[in-house]
């Protein structure tokens, strides 16, 4: 089971993922991204998977499309808590996507 933790702090986004993310889980958090970006505006994303305990291998191939959903929406993404395979398997999106160990790290990245 996937637990969403939502914060919103200076206009950005605090989504803090807790449990388990997997195909079926990634559904719901899809949705609820969607319904932030579609319904309220939300642009300024930050994910932090500290918490997370297990990932399926493919789940990153869903993950970087809601990603590339977000940036085509004008918006920017900080991850936080993945380690460099998990960095690497996203790739790198110039200006757009960005990467820190801690979610304060955000405010220095994404100016509103």
């Amino acid at each position: 089971m996937l637990k969403l933790d939502k914060e919103v702090s200076h206009g950005i986004m605090f989504i803090r993922l807790e449990g388990e993310l997997n195909k079926e889980s990634f559904n719901n958090f899809s949705k609820e991204v969607n319904n932030l970006l579609y319904n309220y505006g939300v642009h300024y994303f930050v994910f932090n998977f500290k918490e997370l305990n297990i990932f399926e291998k493919n789940i990153f191939s869903k993950f970087e499309n809601k990603l590339i959903e977000i940036f085509l929406s004008c918006g920017k993404v900080v991850m936080c808590g993945l380690k460099e395979l998990q960095k690497k398997s996203l790739g790198e999106y110039y200006n757009k996507l960005f990467y820190v160990n801690e979610e304060f790290e955000a405010f220095k990245l994404l100016n509103i």
